[in-house]
This record gives C-alpha cells, sequence and structure tokens, in this order.
C-alpha cells in the first residue's frame, strides 16, 4: 500500500500578488488619512465682545453662513469672552454674525412655578446686531480671533 505523499508546494499565491495587496492596503490607509484630515479643516473661532465698552456678561454669539454651506456653530458668551473649538465644525468662510444679551431690568415678575418670582429680562443687545444682524466676518483656517465692539446708537 502506497500513501500519498502531500505535495511540498502549498497552494500559495505569488508574491506579486501579495506585494500588490499591501500597496492597496497602503494606498487605501492613506487616502482614508486625507479624506479625514481634509474633513477637519476647522477653525477654532475666539474673541471678545462688548456692548458701549462693557463686557456682555452672559450671552450668545452664532456663527450663520452666508453661501449656504457649511454648519453654523454657536458658543456662550461670559464675562465678555466666546470660543468655539475644530469640534463646533466652524469651517473656514463668510458668516453672518447674531449677538444676544438678555440682561436683567431690576424687575421680579411671576414665574412659571406658582408663588415664585423671577427676574425680568430684556435683550440688551440691539436688533442690528441679533435678529436683524448686519455683522459678517470671514473665518480663516487656523486660530482666528474676531473681536466685536458694538454700540447700542
Amino acid at each position: 500500500m502506497m500513501m500519498a505523499l502531500p505535495s511540498a508546494r502549498l497552494d500559495r499565491r505569488p508574491a506579486v500578488v501579495c506585494a500588490g495587496r499591501r500597496w492597496s492596503l497602503l494606498i487605501a490607509t492613506w487616502a482614508v488619512c486625507i479624506v479625514g484630515c481634509a474633513q477637519n479643516s476647522a477653525a477654532p473661532v475666539h474673541g471678545k465682545v462688548t456692548l458701549d465698552g462693557e463686557s456682555i456678561a452672559a450671552g450668545n454669539i452664532a456663527f450663520l453662513p452666508t453661501a449656504g454651506s457649511g454648519r453654523k456653530a454657536a458658543a456662550a458668551i461670559e464675562q465678555g469672552v466666546y470660543s468655539l473649538t475644530p469640534s463646533d465644525k466652524l469651517s473656514p468662510g463668510t458668516y453672518r454674525v447674531e449677538i444676544s444679551w438678555p440682561k436683567p431690568t431690576g424687575r421680579k415678575i411671576p414665574s412659571a412655578d406658582p408663588g415664585m418670582q423671577a427676574d425680568e429680562m430684556r435683550e440688551a443687545v440691539p436688533a442690528k446686531y441679533n435678529s436683524k444682524s448686519e455683522l459678517t466676518v470671514e473665518v480663516r483656517s487656523g486660530d482666528d480671533e474676531k473681536d466685536f465692539a458694538l454700540s447700542s446708537n
């Protein structure tokens, strides 16, 4: 009885095919990195906001794209300072800026909770800087500082 010996040559792929797959994998990895980096071109934007020389104590700032493309982004203004990070995904481009500062009037009004009083608030920033904003800025890539010195006149 003769036993068949296994062939010394296993079913191996030619070295050229393996090398080609390695290059394909390398190119695919490189392409994913490039696409990922290109999509993360968000710009960090920060600055100061004042109204008639007074720092806005606690407000909001919003950047709305003017060209219809891009994402809007918003941040809180605290002690006259705001900051948008790359995670807010503000891409370079032209934006309309809306700034809001609900400021206490000093009066108390009935709250939504029965028997409670709340501070009456009014918008301190003129409409030309918020609901009917005329402010526009050009956001650039890289660290971008944008200060806003607003006037109530």
